[in-house]
Protein backbone atom coordinates (compact mmCIF):
# COMPACT_ATOMS: atom_id res chain seq x y z
CA UNK A 1 0.00 0.00 0.00
CA UNK A 2 2.82 2.55 1.21
CA UNK A 3 4.75 1.70 -2.30
CA UNK A 4 1.15 2.48 -4.28
CA UNK A 5 0.72 5.63 -2.43
CA UNK A 6 4.21 6.61 -3.01
CA UNK A 7 4.16 6.46 -6.74
CA UNK A 8 0.41 7.60 -6.71
CA UNK A 9 -0.11 10.33 -10.02
CA UNK A 10 -3.03 11.69 -8.58
CA UNK A 11 -2.24 13.12 -4.30
CA UNK A 12 -3.31 10.96 -1.87
CA UNK A 13 -4.58 12.29 1.85
CA UNK A 14 -4.56 10.06 4.51
CA UNK A 15 -7.07 11.18 7.27
CA UNK A 16 -6.91 9.56 10.68
CA UNK A 17 -10.82 9.22 12.12
CA UNK A 18 -12.99 9.23 13.85
CA UNK A 19 -12.39 10.32 17.20
CA UNK A 20 -11.13 7.64 19.47
CA UNK A 21 -9.65 5.93 16.25
CA UNK A 22 -6.11 5.15 15.61
CA UNK A 23 -3.01 4.38 13.09
CA UNK A 24 -1.03 2.12 14.61
CA UNK A 25 1.37 -0.27 13.21
CA UNK A 26 1.38 -0.75 9.31
CA UNK A 27 -1.25 1.89 9.02
CA UNK A 28 1.21 4.72 10.50
CA UNK A 29 3.22 3.85 7.42
CA UNK A 30 -0.06 4.06 5.43
CA UNK A 31 -0.56 7.34 6.87
CA UNK A 32 2.56 9.33 6.59
CA UNK A 33 3.01 7.67 3.38
CA UNK A 34 0.48 10.44 1.93
CA UNK A 35 1.01 13.62 0.55
CA UNK A 36 -1.00 15.14 3.18
CA UNK A 37 -1.63 13.50 6.81
CA UNK A 38 -4.31 14.29 8.84
CA UNK A 39 -5.75 13.42 11.98
CA UNK A 40 -8.55 14.62 13.92
CA UNK A 41 -9.32 15.40 17.52
CA UNK A 42 -8.82 12.64 19.90
CA UNK A 43 -7.21 10.27 17.75
CA UNK A 44 -3.54 8.59 17.68
CA UNK A 45 -0.52 7.04 15.67
CA UNK A 46 1.98 5.27 16.22
CA UNK A 47 3.47 1.72 17.71
CA UNK A 48 5.18 0.39 14.36
CA UNK A 49 7.51 -1.59 16.58
CA UNK A 50 8.25 -5.27 14.14
CA UNK A 51 6.26 -8.06 15.58
CA UNK A 52 5.37 -11.40 14.58
CA UNK A 53 1.71 -12.13 13.11
CA UNK A 54 0.02 -13.31 16.31
CA UNK A 55 1.83 -9.95 18.00
CA UNK A 56 5.02 -11.66 19.73
CA UNK A 57 8.16 -10.74 19.93
CA UNK A 58 10.58 -11.50 16.95
CA UNK A 59 14.47 -13.45 16.95
CA UNK A 60 16.60 -10.80 17.89
CA UNK A 61 18.95 -11.42 14.94
CA UNK A 62 15.76 -10.76 12.57
CA UNK A 63 14.01 -7.91 14.79
CA UNK A 64 17.38 -6.02 14.04
CA UNK A 65 17.06 -6.56 10.06
CA UNK A 66 13.24 -5.81 10.31
CA UNK A 67 13.56 -2.77 12.52
CA UNK A 68 16.54 -1.29 10.18
CA UNK A 69 14.62 -1.85 6.74
CA UNK A 70 11.40 -0.07 8.68
CA UNK A 71 13.48 2.70 10.11
CA UNK A 72 15.17 3.32 6.66
CA UNK A 73 11.64 3.30 4.91
CA UNK A 74 9.78 5.77 8.05
CA UNK A 75 12.94 8.09 7.45
CA UNK A 76 12.55 8.26 3.40
CA UNK A 77 9.00 9.13 3.86
CA UNK A 78 9.50 11.84 6.45
CA UNK A 79 12.38 13.77 4.50
CA UNK A 80 10.44 13.19 1.45
CA UNK A 81 7.65 15.35 3.13
CA UNK A 82 9.60 17.30 5.05
CA UNK A 83 7.82 15.85 8.24
CA UNK A 84 9.38 15.51 11.74
CA UNK A 85 12.09 12.29 11.22
CA UNK A 86 13.07 11.50 14.65
CA UNK A 87 10.02 11.72 15.92
CA UNK A 88 8.69 8.80 13.48
CA UNK A 89 12.01 6.58 13.58
CA UNK A 90 10.52 6.53 17.51
CA UNK A 91 7.52 4.80 16.56
CA UNK A 92 9.27 1.94 14.72
CA UNK A 93 12.52 1.56 17.26
CA UNK A 94 10.51 2.36 20.76
CA UNK A 95 7.29 1.33 19.81
CA UNK A 96 6.18 5.21 20.34
CA UNK A 97 2.92 6.73 20.02
CA UNK A 98 1.37 9.92 19.76
CA UNK A 99 -1.89 11.71 20.45
CA UNK A 100 -3.24 14.04 17.71
CA UNK A 101 -2.16 17.74 19.37
CA UNK A 102 1.75 16.08 19.43
CA UNK A 103 1.60 15.17 16.18
CA UNK A 104 0.07 17.82 14.30
CA UNK A 105 2.89 20.11 17.21
CA UNK A 106 5.53 18.01 16.55
CA UNK A 107 5.05 17.92 13.37
CA UNK A 108 5.09 13.79 12.32
CA UNK A 109 1.92 14.98 10.45
CA UNK A 110 0.58 17.97 8.50
CA UNK A 111 -2.50 19.31 9.93
CA UNK A 112 -5.60 18.38 12.09
CA UNK A 113 -9.16 18.65 11.33
CA UNK A 114 -12.48 17.60 13.52
CA UNK A 115 -14.51 16.59 10.34
CA UNK A 116 -14.16 15.45 6.60
CA UNK A 117 -15.53 18.92 5.28
CA UNK A 118 -13.26 21.00 7.67
CA UNK A 119 -10.40 18.91 6.32
CA UNK A 120 -10.72 19.42 2.52
CA UNK A 121 -11.41 23.29 3.52
CA UNK A 122 -7.86 23.01 4.95
CA UNK A 123 -5.99 21.84 2.45
CA UNK A 124 -7.41 23.80 -0.57
CA UNK A 125 -4.91 25.71 -2.53
CA UNK A 126 -2.15 23.63 -1.51
CA UNK A 127 0.49 22.19 -2.90
CA UNK A 128 2.00 18.84 -3.16
CA UNK A 129 5.22 17.13 -4.85
CA UNK A 130 4.32 14.07 -6.79
CA UNK A 131 6.75 11.00 -7.09
CA UNK A 132 7.15 12.30 -10.70
CA UNK A 133 8.50 15.54 -9.41
CA UNK A 134 5.09 17.27 -10.80
CA UNK A 135 4.15 20.38 -7.87
CA UNK A 136 0.02 19.82 -7.93
CA UNK A 137 -2.36 22.18 -6.31
CA UNK A 138 -5.07 20.91 -4.78
CA UNK A 139 -8.87 22.15 -5.34
CA UNK A 140 -10.68 20.69 -2.47
CA UNK A 141 -13.49 23.54 -1.71
CA UNK A 142 -16.95 22.18 -2.14
CA UNK A 143 -15.80 19.41 -3.89
CA UNK A 144 -18.47 15.75 -4.19
CA UNK A 145 -17.44 13.19 -1.46
CA UNK A 146 -18.61 9.97 -2.21
CA UNK A 147 -18.15 7.22 0.15
CA UNK A 148 -16.75 3.65 -0.53
CA UNK A 149 -18.98 0.92 0.49
CA UNK A 150 -18.03 -2.30 1.26
CA UNK A 151 -18.94 -5.14 -1.59
CA UNK A 152 -21.17 -7.62 -0.96
CA UNK A 153 -18.09 -10.06 -1.29
CA UNK A 154 -16.44 -7.65 1.44
CA UNK A 155 -19.27 -8.30 3.91
CA UNK A 156 -19.26 -12.05 3.16
CA UNK A 157 -15.39 -12.36 3.64
CA UNK A 158 -15.55 -10.33 6.97
CA UNK A 159 -18.27 -12.28 8.37
CA UNK A 160 -16.52 -15.82 7.42
CA UNK A 161 -13.07 -13.81 9.44
CA UNK A 162 -15.87 -13.83 12.54
CA UNK A 163 -14.37 -16.10 15.27
CA UNK A 164 -17.69 -17.08 16.46
CA UNK A 165 -18.98 -18.32 12.21
CA UNK A 166 -15.61 -20.31 12.23
CA UNK A 167 -16.61 -21.89 15.49
CA UNK A 168 -20.23 -22.86 13.89
CA UNK A 169 -18.50 -23.73 10.83
CA UNK A 170 -16.73 -26.24 12.13
CA UNK A 171 -19.87 -27.92 14.12
CA UNK A 172 -21.76 -28.08 11.06
CA UNK A 173 -18.98 -29.49 9.08
CA UNK A 174 -18.19 -31.83 11.75
CA UNK A 175 -22.30 -32.77 12.34
CA UNK A 176 -22.91 -33.10 8.71
CA UNK A 177 -20.53 -35.73 7.76
CA UNK A 178 -20.82 -37.56 11.10
CA UNK A 179 -24.66 -37.60 10.34
CA UNK A 180 -23.69 -38.53 6.89
CA UNK A 181 -21.29 -41.47 8.01
CA UNK A 182 -23.94 -42.71 10.78
CA UNK A 183 -26.77 -42.51 8.24
CA UNK A 184 -25.22 -43.56 4.59
CA UNK A 185 -26.76 -42.28 1.89
CA UNK A 186 -28.62 -39.25 3.44
CA UNK A 187 -26.31 -36.83 0.96
CA UNK A 188 -28.07 -33.55 2.13
CA UNK A 189 -25.81 -33.71 5.44
CA UNK A 190 -22.79 -34.93 3.61
CA UNK A 191 -22.81 -32.19 1.24
CA UNK A 192 -23.52 -29.53 3.59
CA UNK A 193 -21.12 -30.69 5.89
CA UNK A 194 -18.37 -30.32 2.93
CA UNK A 195 -19.25 -26.84 1.97
CA UNK A 196 -19.11 -25.79 5.73
CA UNK A 197 -15.80 -27.20 5.83
CA UNK A 198 -13.71 -25.86 3.38
CA UNK A 199 -15.45 -22.34 4.35
CA UNK A 200 -14.09 -23.27 8.12
CA UNK A 201 -10.94 -23.85 6.09
CA UNK A 202 -10.34 -20.27 4.46
CA UNK A 203 -11.80 -18.14 7.25
CA UNK A 204 -9.74 -20.05 9.60
CA UNK A 205 -6.34 -19.47 7.35
CA UNK A 206 -6.75 -15.95 7.58
CA UNK A 207 -6.63 -15.98 10.96
CA UNK A 208 -3.64 -16.40 13.47
CA UNK A 209 -4.80 -19.25 15.34
CA UNK A 210 -3.49 -22.63 17.39
CA UNK A 211 -3.28 -25.15 14.79
CA UNK A 212 -2.41 -28.13 17.84
CA UNK A 213 -5.93 -26.73 18.63
CA UNK A 214 -7.66 -28.46 15.15
CA UNK A 215 -6.10 -31.57 15.87
CA UNK A 216 -7.90 -32.05 18.99
CA UNK A 217 -11.33 -30.81 17.46
CA UNK A 218 -10.51 -32.97 14.62
CA UNK A 219 -10.44 -35.99 16.69
CA UNK A 220 -13.57 -35.24 18.27
CA UNK A 221 -14.98 -36.02 15.15
CA UNK A 222 -12.94 -39.29 14.97
CA UNK A 223 -14.49 -40.14 18.48
CA UNK A 224 -17.93 -39.55 17.44
CA UNK A 225 -17.80 -41.68 14.10
CA UNK A 226 -15.88 -44.63 16.18
CA UNK A 227 -18.67 -44.60 18.83
CA UNK A 228 -21.39 -45.25 16.42
CA UNK A 229 -19.39 -48.02 14.76
CA UNK A 230 -18.14 -49.36 17.89
CA UNK A 231 -19.68 -50.85 21.20
CA UNK A 232 -18.11 -48.38 23.68
CA UNK A 233 -21.74 -47.45 24.42
CA UNK A 234 -20.94 -43.44 24.90
CA UNK A 235 -17.46 -43.71 26.31
CA UNK A 236 -15.89 -42.17 22.98
CA UNK A 237 -18.19 -39.74 22.72
CA UNK A 238 -17.89 -38.07 26.34
CA UNK A 239 -14.03 -37.92 25.04
CA UNK A 240 -14.96 -36.59 21.80
CA UNK A 241 -16.78 -33.61 23.59
CA UNK A 242 -13.55 -33.57 25.93
CA UNK A 243 -11.47 -33.12 22.95
CA UNK A 244 -13.70 -30.72 21.32
CA UNK A 245 -14.50 -28.08 24.06
CA UNK A 246 -9.83 -28.39 25.16
CA UNK A 247 -9.08 -27.92 20.98
CA UNK A 248 -11.40 -25.18 20.46
CA UNK A 249 -9.86 -23.09 23.37
CA UNK A 250 -6.55 -23.60 22.43
CA UNK A 251 -7.38 -22.89 18.73
CA UNK A 252 -8.99 -19.82 19.23
CA UNK A 253 -7.75 -18.12 22.56
CA UNK A 254 -4.64 -19.18 22.92
CA UNK A 255 -2.90 -16.93 19.87
CA UNK A 256 -0.79 -13.88 20.33
CA UNK A 257 -2.10 -10.50 21.70
CA UNK A 258 -3.19 -8.78 18.36
CA UNK A 259 -4.23 -10.48 15.42
CA UNK A 260 -5.06 -13.53 17.60
CA UNK A 261 -8.85 -15.19 17.35
CA UNK A 262 -10.85 -15.23 20.63
CA UNK A 263 -13.97 -17.15 21.64
CA UNK A 264 -16.56 -16.50 24.21
CA UNK A 265 -15.40 -19.62 25.96
CA UNK A 266 -19.32 -20.45 26.72
CA UNK A 267 -20.13 -20.70 23.64
CA UNK A 268 -17.67 -23.48 23.05
CA UNK A 269 -19.43 -25.53 26.29
CA UNK A 270 -22.44 -24.74 24.70
CA UNK A 271 -21.75 -26.45 21.58
CA UNK A 272 -19.89 -29.17 23.64
CA UNK A 273 -23.04 -30.06 25.23
CA UNK A 274 -25.44 -29.81 22.07
CA UNK A 275 -22.80 -32.00 20.60
CA UNK A 276 -22.87 -35.02 23.34
CA UNK A 277 -26.19 -34.92 23.97
CA UNK A 278 -26.54 -35.63 19.80
CA UNK A 279 -23.97 -38.14 19.86
CA UNK A 280 -25.30 -39.96 22.43
CA UNK A 281 -28.75 -40.44 21.36
CA UNK A 282 -27.38 -42.01 18.13
CA UNK A 283 -25.19 -43.96 20.08
CA UNK A 284 -28.56 -44.79 21.90
CA UNK A 285 -30.35 -45.55 18.32
CA UNK A 286 -27.88 -47.48 17.35
CA UNK A 287 -27.38 -49.80 20.63
CA UNK A 288 -30.75 -50.60 20.49
CA UNK A 289 -31.16 -51.75 16.51
CA UNK A 290 -28.07 -53.81 17.70
CA UNK A 291 -30.44 -55.46 20.43
CA UNK A 292 -33.42 -55.75 18.65
CA UNK A 293 -34.88 -58.67 17.36
CA UNK A 294 -34.45 -59.19 13.36
CA UNK A 295 -37.54 -58.22 12.01
CA UNK A 296 -36.79 -59.25 7.62
CA UNK A 297 -35.21 -62.39 6.09
CA UNK A 298 -34.66 -65.79 7.37
CA UNK A 299 -33.26 -64.91 10.80
CA UNK A 300 -36.49 -63.15 11.62
CA UNK A 301 -38.49 -66.37 10.63
CA UNK A 302 -36.57 -68.48 13.13
CA UNK A 303 -38.59 -69.34 16.40
CA UNK A 304 -42.00 -67.57 14.29
CA UNK A 305 -45.32 -69.52 14.57
CA UNK A 306 -46.61 -71.60 12.03
CA UNK A 307 -49.90 -73.49 11.48
CA UNK A 308 -50.48 -77.00 9.78
CA UNK A 309 -52.19 -76.80 6.73
CA UNK A 310 -52.11 -81.03 6.29
CA UNK A 311 -50.74 -83.61 8.49
CA UNK A 312 -47.16 -83.20 8.88
CA UNK A 313 -46.16 -86.94 8.90
CA UNK A 314 -43.16 -85.82 9.35
CA UNK A 315 -43.48 -83.76 5.58
CA UNK A 316 -46.58 -81.66 4.66
CA UNK A 317 -47.66 -77.94 4.19
CA UNK A 318 -47.97 -75.53 6.59
CA UNK A 319 -49.22 -71.73 7.07
CA UNK A 320 -46.84 -68.93 7.64
CA UNK A 321 -47.78 -64.78 7.39
CA UNK A 322 -51.07 -65.81 4.84
CA UNK A 323 -48.13 -68.29 2.78
CA UNK A 324 -48.11 -71.61 1.82
CA UNK A 325 -44.91 -73.30 2.61
CA UNK A 326 -43.03 -76.89 2.35
CA UNK A 327 -42.54 -78.09 6.06
CA UNK A 328 -40.76 -81.01 7.57
CA UNK A 329 -41.06 -82.20 11.33
CA UNK A 330 -37.73 -81.52 12.95
CA UNK A 331 -38.29 -84.91 14.95
CA UNK A 332 -39.04 -87.53 12.43
CA UNK A 333 -40.57 -89.57 14.33
CA UNK A 334 -43.51 -87.55 15.12
CA UNK A 335 -46.79 -86.45 13.37
CA UNK A 336 -49.19 -83.46 13.47
CA UNK A 337 -52.58 -82.82 12.25
CA UNK A 338 -53.60 -80.13 10.61
CA UNK A 339 -54.29 -76.79 11.97
CA UNK A 340 -51.77 -77.67 15.05
CA UNK A 341 -49.46 -74.39 15.75
CA UNK A 342 -46.10 -75.30 15.22
CA UNK A 343 -42.70 -73.35 15.16
CA UNK A 344 -40.03 -72.62 13.03
CA UNK A 345 -36.63 -73.91 14.21
CA UNK A 346 -34.99 -73.54 10.44
CA UNK A 347 -35.35 -72.69 6.46
CA UNK A 348 -33.75 -74.79 4.18
CA UNK A 349 -34.55 -72.71 0.20
CA UNK A 350 -38.10 -73.03 -0.15
CA UNK A 351 -38.67 -75.66 2.88
CA UNK A 352 -39.40 -75.30 6.64
CA UNK A 353 -38.39 -77.24 9.91
CA UNK A 354 -40.76 -76.93 12.25
CA UNK A 355 -41.52 -78.21 15.38
CA UNK A 356 -44.88 -78.34 17.48
CA UNK A 357 -45.46 -76.09 20.05
CA UNK A 358 -45.74 -77.51 23.67
CA UNK A 359 -47.28 -75.26 26.02
CA UNK A 360 -47.94 -76.50 29.76
CA UNK A 361 -51.43 -76.46 30.83
CA UNK A 362 -52.46 -76.59 26.99
CA UNK A 363 -53.96 -79.81 25.09
CA UNK A 364 -51.39 -82.09 23.10
CA UNK A 365 -54.21 -84.02 21.81
CA UNK A 366 -54.02 -82.78 18.20
CA UNK A 367 -49.77 -84.49 18.34
CA UNK A 368 -50.32 -87.49 16.42
CA UNK A 369 -49.01 -90.76 18.24
CA UNK A 370 -46.19 -92.16 16.19
CA UNK A 371 -46.57 -94.08 12.73
CA UNK A 372 -46.10 -98.01 12.96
Amino acid sequence: MTQKILASTVPVVAYVAPAGGRAASAAAFVTLSAQIAAMSPTTRIGAASPVTSTGGDIESTLKAKITNDLVASMTSIQQRYGRNVSLAVRMVTNASSYDDATAIRSHIVDLGAPNLNSLLTSIDGRQVRLNNGQQVRLQTADVGIQDVSETPADVFYNFLLDPTVIFFLFLVAMLGVYLEVSHPGAIVPGVTGAIALLLFLFGAGSLAPNWAGLALMLLAFVLLVLDVRLPTHGALTIGAVVSLIVGSLIFFNSGGAYNAAYLNPWIIYGAGVVVGLMGLSIVAYAVRVRRAPVRSGQEAMYGAKAVALTPLQPEGRVSYQGENWAALLDVPDLAVDSGTELEIVAVEGLRLRVRPLVTPGVDTGKIAPPLE
